[in-house]
């Protein structure tokens, strides 16, 4: 899924502008405010509520994983490793698609 990656940039955002992202409030705001279709509709509840998961940048990480994650990170690596191959990409290519996995 696109949950990883996603969170991945949001961490290099993180790491990068410590000074803008002091709090795990103002982290898990700048996610909620990137947050599209099916996850928006997720997260709406918990604003309108103010759960206070909002306040715990892991809890909600966990939690949204727990959603939108897949359900067997290992069982899909395994099932995408099976079917990885090199076709015409080059070797660059090819390693970076491996190390992904």
């Amino acid at each position: 899924g696109a949950l990883r990656p996603f969170l991945n940039q949001c961490r290099l955002q993180f790491n990068t502008r410590p000074d803008l992202f002091h709090s795990d409030t103002t982290k898990v705001a700048y996610i909620c405010s990137l947050l599209r279709d099916q996850a928006a509709k997720w997260v709406s509840p918990l604003l309108e509520k103010d759960s206070p998961i909002l306040n715990d940048y892991q809890q909600f990480v966990t939690a949204i994983s727990s959603v939108f994650g897949p359900v067997g990170q290992r069982l899909q690596a395994e099932q995408e490793l099976l079917h990885l191959s090199q076709g015409d990409n080059t070797v660059a290519s090819y390693a970076v698609e491996f190390r992904a996995l």
